[in-house]
C-alpha cells in the first residue's frame, strides 16, 4: 500500500516536471517571437502576411493590419504632404510625430530627403532654430534681431515713399558723413522692393553701389537687383541711340513719337530729350498741345539732371527755347491769316520786303551755348510753307526771277524754319 502511494507520488512529480519543461519550451519562443514582432518591422510584416491566411477570427484580425507596401505608401503620402507645407508648419508636425514615434519620424525624414532635399534642409533648420529659441539668451538675441529688422523695414519704407532725388541725396550725404554705415544702408535697401532699390542704386557712384550690394544678406535678392540694373543700362543705351536718330528728324514728325506717353514711358522720354540736341527737343515740345504732359516731362528731366549731374540748367534752357519757338509760330500763324486774304501779288510784295529787309537778326543764346537766330527771311519762308501750293506758285511768279529762285531753293531745304 505504502509502495503504491509512493509510485503515484513519483509519477505526479515527473508529470509536473514535463509540464514545466513543455511550458518553458513553448513560452520562451513565444516571448522571443513577440519581442521580435514588436521591434522588427520586417518580421512583423512577414508574420502578418502568414497569420492573415489562417482561417477564422485570428486570420481576420491579422488581415486588418497593413502590408509593408501599404505602410510605405502611407509614409510617402505623409512625406509629400510635409514637403508641400511651409517650413514652420512642417516642423511643427514633425515635432509631434517625433514625440510619439521616433522611428516613424526618422523614416519620414529619409523619404522627405529623397523627395526634396532642399526643402527638407529648410524644415530641419527651422526645427533646429526652434530648439535654439527655447534658450532664454537665444530668445533675447532673436528679439533684438527682430527689432533691428523692423527698423530697417521702416527706413526702407521711408525711402520708398520719398522722392527719388531726395532719397539719393540723403543716402549719399549719410554715407559721406558716416551717419550710416555701408552695412546698414545695404540692409535697408535689401528690405525695399527690387525695382525701387535699383532706381536708387542706378544714380549712385559705381563704387558706392557695389559696396551696398555687397552687404545684401540674400544672394538671390542681390542677383535680382543686379539684373534689373543691367536691363536699365541696356535700355538707356538704346534710348540714347534713338535720341541721336531723332536729331535728324523733322519736329512735326517727331511729335507723333515723343509728343506724348503713348510710345515711351515718361522716364524713357526724359532720357531721349536729355540726349537730343536741346533746340530740336524744344522745337518738338513747342508744338505739343498737352501742357500737362510738357510740365510732367520737364519735371522728370529736371530731376534726372540733378540726379546725374548734381544740378540742372537744361530745363531752364528748354523752357526759354520753347517760349521763343511758340511765339515765333504764333507770329507765323498770324501772318498766314493776313496773307490768305490778300492777292498773290500783294503777298509777293510783302515777302519781297521781308527778304530784302536789313533788320538785324534776333539772337538768343543759352546756358549750353546753343543759339537761336531769327531773321525776316526765316519768317518769310515759314509763312510760305503754310500757304497752299497754288498760292505759293502764284506768289513766286509775281516776284523777280532771282528772288523767286532763291526762295524756291530755301523751300526745298530739309531744315529751313530757324537757325
Amino acid at each position: 500500500m505504502a509502495k503504491s502511494k509512493e509510485r503515484e507520488k513519483n509519477s505526479m512529480g515527473i508529470g509536473k516536471i514535463l509540464l514545466i519543461v513543455a511550458a518553458v519550451f513553448i513560452t520562451i519562443p513565444i516571448m522571443i517571437m513577440s519581442i521580435v514582432y514588436v521591434t522588427n518591422d520586417n518580421f512583423k510584416f512577414v508574420a502578418n502576411k502568414y497569420l492573415s491566411k489562417v482561417s477564422g477570427p485570428i486570420g481576420n484580425y491579422f488581415e486588418s493590419f497593413p502590408t509593408k507596401e501599404e505602410e510605405e505608401r502611407k509614409k510617402r503620402t505623409v512625406a509629400k504632404y510635409l514637403i508641400g507645407l511651409d517650413a514652420e508648419s512642417a516642423s511643427d508636425k514633425l515635432t509631434i510625430i517625433k514625440n510619439e514615434d521616433e522611428k516613424l519620424y526618422s523614416d519620414l525624414i529619409k523619404i522627405c530627403t529623397q523627395l526634396n532635399s532642399n526643402q527638407t534642409k529648410k524644415i530641419l533648420e527651422y526645427r533646429r532654430q526652434g530648439d535654439i529659441k527655447k534658450d532664454i539668451l537665444s530668445s533675447i538675441i532673436e528679439q533684438i534681431k527682430s527689432e533691428k529688422t523692423k527698423e530697417l523695414q521702416e527706413k526702407a519704407k521711408y525711402y520708398e515713399n520719398t522722392s527719388l532725388v531726395n532719397a539719393v541725396q540723403e543716402i549719399n550725404t549719410n554715407l559721406m558723413n558716416e551717419t550710416v554705415s555701408y552695412n546698414t544702408m545695404g540692409l535697408i535697401l535689401e528690405q525695399m522692393k527690387e525695382g525701387n532699390a535699383a532706381d536708387i542704386l542706378k544714380y549712385l557712384k559705381a563704387e558706392v553701389k557695389n559696396k551696398l550690394l555687397a552687404n545684401y544678406q540674400s544672394n538671390e535678392k542681390r542677383k535680382k537687383v543686379t539684373d534689373i540694373l543691367n536691363k536699365m543700362n541696356d535700355r538707356e543705351k538704346e534710348l540714347v541711340n534713338i535720341a541721336n536718330i531723332y536729331n535728324s528728324e523733322n519736329a512735326e514728325k517727331l511729335l507723333e513719337d515723343i509728343g506724348s506717353e503713348q510710345k515711351y514711358k515718361l522716364n524713357e522720354l526724359s532720357t531721349i530729350y536729355r540726349n537730343m540736341n536741346m533746340l530740336k527737343a524744344a522745337k518738338v515740345l513747342a508744338k505739343t498741345q498737352d501742357e500737362n504732359f510738357t510740365y510732367k516731362l520737364l519735371e522728370q528731366i529736371k530731376n534726372d539732371e540733378v540726379l546725374i549731374k548734381g544740378n540742372d540748367t537744361l530745363t531752364e534752357d528748354l523752357m526759354r527755347a520753347i517760349k521763343i519757338y511758340r511765339e515765333y509760330d504764333q507770329k507765323v500763324d498770324e501772318l498766314v491769316k493776313i496773307y490768305t486774304k490778300m492777292e498773290p501779288k500783294q503777298i509777293g510784295d510783302m515777302i519781297s520786303k521781308l527778304f530784302k529787309s536789313r533788320k538785324a537778326p534776333e539772337k538768343y543764346t543759352f546756358n549750353n551755348e546753343d543759339q537761336i537766330t531769327i531773321t525776316d527771311q526765316d519768317l518769310a519762308i515759314s509763312v510760305l510753307e503754310k500757304l497752299k501750293e497754288k498760292t505759293v506758285a502764284q506768289v513766286l511768279e509775281a516776284l523777280d526771277s532771282d528772288l523767286a529762285s532763291d526762295i524756291s531753293k530755301k523751300l526745298t531745304l530739309p531744315s529751313k524754319q530757324l537757325k
